[in-house]
């Protein structure tokens, strides 16, 4: 962990509200990051926020933030002109990619993607890659869905992957209805040894207790909720 300052290099509008922003940082150096952590923005002395690194390169890392009207951080980041500069805090969090070749399951909603995606990120630069993955994920409606073509390609490197979007308020064919926790069946998770959550409080809550309902042992489940 260090205080640095990082520079936005790239913008890109994933959705109506969701945008894939990419900065550049001197200072940041590959080895000391462990996929799942996230950067912290000091925006102003009273005001700090917190986002999950996407992925990372080299001296880049790339973020996905959803932007809300209203919100006192998220418009001050997604509105920035390229090549602001900000200063922060980076790498921070204890909700990380555990250093083991088992089978893995990823299940989280909206912007809970960030850290999922880039631990899946690392699990594929492993010498060891873990045979078996499963990547779950929740939006409400089409419009949703983002990053479906990137996923699919890292999806690849894996022997055994599955890759299922939940769409909660619309019926579309090629996805599911409802929710990404009713895909949490003793038939579904029986492959997988390691579980990582993330998404709304109520998501994560109600996985954590279908997972240990079906047996599988806390310290099996790594989740964080925002």
């Amino acid at each position: 962990m260090f205080k640095t300052r990082f520079t936005l290099t790239s913008k890109k509008q994933l959705t109506h509200d969701v945008y894939e922003l990419m900065y550049s940082c001197s200072e940041f150096q590959e080895n000391t990051m462990i996929p799942g952590q996230y950067v912290l923005f000091q925006l102003l002395p009273w005001l700090n926020r917190a986002y999950s690194i996407a992925s990372y390169r080299d001296q880049n890392f790339t973020l996905i933030i959803k932007r809300i009207p209203d919100g006192k951080w998220s418009p001050l980041i997604c509105d920035a002109p390229i090549g602001t500069i900000f200063s922060g805090m980076l790498p921070l969090g204890h909700f990380v990619l555990q250093d083991s070749s088992v089978s893995k399951c990823f299940i989280g909603t909206g912007t809970g993607f960030a850290p999922l995606y880039c631990m899946m990120n690392g699990c594929a630069k492993w010498e060891a890659i873990p045979a078996n993955i499963a990547f779950i994920f929740g939006v409400r409606e089409l419009q949703d869905v983002f990053y479906s073509s990137e996923i699919q390609e890292l999806g690849s490197q894996f022997q055994d992957f599955k890759y299922i979007t939940y769409l909660s308020r619309e019926e579309r064919d090629g996805y599911l209805r409802w929710y990404v926790t009713d895909w949490i069946t003793p038939e579904s998770i029986a492959i997988y040894q390691e579980f990582y959550l993330c998404g709304s409080p109520v998501m994560v809550k109600s996985a954590r207790e279908k997972l240990e309902a079906l047996g599988i042992e806390k310290e099996k489940i790594f989740w964080e909720q925002f």
